[in-house]
């Protein structure tokens, strides 16, 4: 397997309350591997990094934290001390941590983090031996972080974490990891099929699969920004397009005919899994039903559509310990048949927990490339918008300018699970419901799936990184009339760039410079007050991601959340 570090610099700045009660009776307020009581009905004020003001009894997850000390958790039940932590550490999501990750791992709020969950996704023939590249930025203005990547293995005490490779990211710098070979291929469980991301101080990731390195080759590509372990959650449910098998997916080899797809990556040992497919999820692979699912630390379990017409969209995930969820497409044209449609390609988005999603959206569009391919949607520059429901009786409208079209001119209602999907153009767009709802793009010529920009944080400070060979393009969302400048590498965008999105917000779409082949990562700098949403394009391939923020809840049942 193949391991490539790269890391030019710049500079920059940029949960964990889960329940997995699975119909348990009782309301335990519960951190991220954390304790939850001490007993049934009383209650712990348990801070986020798991530590309590009394021993709990009842725990949730593998390791919990008490205090300082690691404790292992068996079957609900405060065990034996496994590690005091010393020298300066924490004990934070039920592991030793540094005081800054710690702090970091307070704030569910944001991506920013030190331990992060991913696999590399089974792509279409032609870019399977393709590497996937995982982008790591350190929004720190004054220390390096030490970042590991490791592989799920056994050894003789059981399932662990190993070593694979390590780098050092400068101040306000970026690396780019490179994994190549560890494809999760097969349908339902794959046992240690996932990778795991460590740092010493906190950092972002994306994950870019089939990352155009060598761009004769690549078809496929697909990205999105990767979660931190405190953000993560027990309760989701999914975004996906529609399994469509247009001529060009069915001419694509290894396609799977357009299908949808769900991964499930483990974070925790013995973790108990219940999945109810949506009303259209008309057939899946494996077959349903799919609820005595075990999943342990580092599997991967995997479900795709498998007919015409089947959509997994509104499925939902429930689980009783964290769990990181991917979804979208092995490969779509979004059912798109029109003449010029370049090639089909991935959709992959990482599922905020349902807890974190939000009632106020900015549809931020995304245009494609200038000048290199054929619209999908009969009118260039068009997007595709799909508005998923978390409740029964959410009321959904939209508010944009003039020259938007494609706005439904009435409240859109959906119950639990629905889901309403428009193509749009001329513009962007707000989003309001009545009850949290999540809201994905897919862009034209080169299909996509990223989350929109969420109203419930907006940022001050952010540090991203992009890869050669794609033309990229941010579009970057603001409050209307605040008078704060937004500042790209440092200098100020033109106020003549910003248009209105409706609602109170507007949105400058911003050419990235060309990163250099020679270059392997360029590190850009956002600065101001604003959400953001990014694409790369490159003929046959492309990506898309947003810089997720979120209300701060995780799962719905818990209490401090206001839903």
């Amino acid at each position: 397997m193949l391991r490539d570090v790269a890391q030019p610099a710049r500079a920059s700045h940029t949960a964990a309350a889960l329940v997995g009660n699975l119909g348990v009776a009782l309301a335990l307020v519960l951190s991220v591997l954390g304790c939850a009581s001490s007993a049934p009905g009383e209650g712990l004020d348990a801070g986020p990094d798991g530590a309590t003001d009394a021993i709990p009894t009842l725990c949730f997850g593998a390791r919990v934290c008490v205090g300082d000390e690691v404790h292992a958790c068996e079957n609900g039940t405060l065990g034996a001390t496994v590690d005091v932590c010393q020298m300066g550490m924490t004990c934070s999501l039920g592991r030793c941590a540094t005081p800054v990750c710690t702090a970091a791992e307070s704030d569910r709020t944001g991506f920013v983090g030190c331990l992060f969950y991913v696999f590399e996704a089974d792509n279409v023939t032609s870019d399977e031996p393709l590497p996937t590249s995982l982008l790591v930025t350190n929004p720190s203005t004054t220390d390096a972080a030490t970042v590991t990547l490791q592989l799920p293995a056994l050894d003789a005490s059981g399932p662990t974490w190993v070593f694979d490779a390590q780098v050092s990211v400068a101040p306000g710098g970026a690396a780019r990891l490179q994994v190549l070979g560890q494809e999760v291929v097969p349908v339902a469980l794959t046992p240690q099929g996932a990778l795991r991301l460590t740092s010493d101080h906190p950092v972002t990731v994306a994950v870019v699969h089939s990352d155009d390195r060598d761009q004769a080759t690549t078809n496929s590509s697909a990205g999105t920004m990767v979660l931190p372990a405190q953000t993560i959650g027990a309760h989701y449910r999914v975004m996906t397009y529609k399994q469509i098998a247009t001529d060009a997916v069915a001419a694509t080899p290894g396609a799977r005919g357009g299908a949808g797809r769900i991964a499930i990556v483990g974070t925790q040992a013995n973790t108990h899994v219940t999945v109810t497919l949506s009303a259209t999820a008309t057939a899946t692979d494996p077959p349903a039903p799919f609820d005595g699912i075990t999943i342990g630390d580092g599997d991967v379990f995997q479900i795709y559509s498998a007919a015409d017409g089947s959509d997994l969209t509104g499925t939902e995930i429930l689980a009783d310990a964290p769990v990181a969820v991917f979804s979208g497409n092995m490969t779509t044209t979004y059912g798109a048949t029109q003449p010029g449609v370049n090639s089909p390609d991935m959709a992959h988005e990482q599922m905020p927990p349902i807890g974190a999603w939000s009632r106020r959206w900015v549809a931020a569009a995304l245009p494609p490339q200038a000048n290199t391919c054929n619209t999908l949607f009969g009118t260039p520059g068009s997007s595709i918008w799909r508005v998923l429901a978390s409740v029964d009786d959410t009321s959904v409208t939209f508010d944009g300018p003039p020259g938007v079209s494609g706005l439904p001119g009435f409240a859109v209602p959906l119950q639990t699970g629905e889901v309403w999907e428009m193509v749009t153009s001329g513009g962007s767009f707000t989003v309001t419901a009545s009850r949290p709802v999540l809201v994905t793009q897919g862009i034209d010529c080169e299909p996509s799936l990223a989350l929109a920009v969420s109203l419930d944080h907006l940022l001050d400070d952010l540090t991203f990184a992009v890869l050669p060979n794609f033309d990229q393009l941010v579009s970057v969302v603001r409050p209307q009339g605040t008078g704060t400048p937004i500042m790209f590498d440092g200098a100020p965008v033109d106020d003549a760039a910003f248009q209105p999105a409706g609602a109170g917000f507007e949105v400058a779409q911003i050419p990235i410079p060309a990163c250099g082949v020679s270059q392997e990562v360029c590190t850009h700098e956002l600065a101001g007050h604003f959400g953001m949403t990014l694409r790369g394009m490159d003929v046959l391939s492309s990506y898309a991601l947003t810089a997720p923020t979120f209300a701060g809840c995780v799962d719905l049942s818990d209490p401090t959340c206001v839903n």
